[in-house]
């Protein structure tokens, strides 16, 4: 009976072995991966009119830790332009502290980062961009604006393609139902948003039966366009001192005067625009006067090669800086739109003399300047013969950037 004692008595030390093994292999720690500290982004935006303390409080901060943000934003970028409904993206600690904002602004992102207490860094990140050579075109409707815009594209483009031909038509008289256009540009893209475009390579614009053709060439270092034949597109005199505007009366040796209610003679173009509107010089030179003069109220006078002289009357102000015998360059602000003088609302009356005689400004010929000849007319037929395969292809079309960069040195814009 003893060996039954025995195994009676080493039975629960064995059997108390086994549930220590059991117990140790239940008490080992689990692998658990931590709760992330930083939330998911939110997303919202610049407010119109709203400060950027304005926009860290409606985001829970107090005045104090909000000016420190401020502080910090204001070292990379000018609070005093920065765009409404710009994109702005939050992260925050545990879902309540700040800790890393992302203002979009166009090419570039700050990025606000709280490091410590009491601490806030402030980098500025250029934006990853893709180029996309587009061709698009067709009839021209109502204004190039709204042209550009049916072809899904924005304003800046409508632009351009205006001061590509400034010297050939005025945008805002010449333009007529039945004209045609086609546009080889570059579009800037981040992530699916439109930032901006490139150079304008190419285009061709039909105005009143004429077709017009430029070609974007870069010689000697600088870019410019040129017809088919090499010839510069830039002449002496640009065809508007507007951008874009309504032409409301015209040059005439005979016109009722709004204000004094007789006929006067009207020795020069008047355009409508919004107050404030930049006015370019129409030609390089040197200004003659700057000041009020009588009827015409704030004007400047700008005297020219070959004995011309061009006046901007009814200015709301001119351009810093601008005094007289400063040296101005074509398509350089020297003003902006006004309605000062004898005026009944926003305009700008331009003017035109040769050696003391008006012109009528819509009718000014001047020369190209010499056309491109031996290796550089060589080169520019080379990169001509590319652009104009392109512009043959039917619009909308996009295209290959590695086919052009052959034709265009230095093609990317930025």
């Amino acid at each position: 009976m003893r060996w039954w004692r025995l195994v009676v008595l080493v039975c629960p030390l064995v059997m108390g072995g086994c549930q220590e093994e059991s117990l140790q292999a239940t008490r080992t720690p689990l692998s658990v991966k931590p709760l992330p500290a930083v939330d998911l982004p939110h997303s919202t935006s610049l407010h119109p009119g709203e400060t950027l303390a304005d926009m860290f409080g409606r985001l829970g901060l107090g005045e104090a830790e909000a000016a420190l943000w401020v502080r910090q934003a204001t070292t990379k970028l000018d609070p005093r332009r920065l765009p409404a409904w710009a994109p702005v993206v939050c992260y925050r600690l545990w879902g309540v502290e700040l800790h890393e904002l992302r203002l979009t602004l166009g090419w570039d992102e700050l990025v606000l980062t709280k490091t410590g207490p009491g601490v806030v860094t402030a980098e500025v990140k250029k934006r990853p961009v893709t180029e996309t050579v587009l061709l698009k075109g067709g009839a021209i409707s109502g204004s190039l604006f709204g042209t550009v815009s049916a072809f899904g594209e924005r304003d800046e483009l409508a632009i351009a393609l205006a001061e590509v031909f400034a010297w050939q038509v005025d945008f805002h008289r010449d333009l007529q139902p039945g004209d045609q256009v086609k546009v080889l540009f570059v579009r800037q893209e981040s992530e699916g948003e439109l930032l901006g475009y490139g150079p304008i390579l190419a285009a061709t614009l039909v105005n009143k039966g004429k077709e017009y053709r430029a070609f974007r060439y870069l010689h000697q270092g600088k870019a410019g366009y040129y017809d088919e034949l090499g010839r510069p597109l830039k002449r002496q005199f640009l065809r508007s001192p507007l951008p874009y505007s309504r032409v409301t009366s015209g040059f005439s040796l005979s016109r009722r005067h709004p204000i004094l209610g007789r006929r006067l003679p009207h020795f020069g173009v008047d355009y409508a625009a919004p107050e404030g509107t930049p006015v370019r010089a129409t030609a390089d030179g040197v200004v003659r006067f700057v000041g009020w003069k009588g009827g015409g109220g704030k004007t400047v006078e700008i005297r020219h090669a070959g004995g011309f002289t061009t006046a901007y009357l009814h200015l709301s102000r001119f351009a810093s800086g601008l005094t007289v015998g400063r040296r101005v360059s074509q398509g350089e602000v020297i003003g902006y739109v006004g309605s000062t003088g004898l005026a009944t609302g926003p305009h700008l009356d331009y003017r035109v003399t040769q050696n003391g005689r008006y012109l009528n400004p819509a009718r000014i010929g001047s020369d190209p300047a010499p056309p491109l000849a031996g290796k550089a007319l060589e080169a520019f037929n080379a990169a001509k013969m590319k652009l104009e395969a392109a512009l043959a292809c039917p619009a909308p079309a996009v295209l290959e950037k590695g086919q052009l960069e052959v034709a265009f040195a230095g093609l990317s814009s930025r």
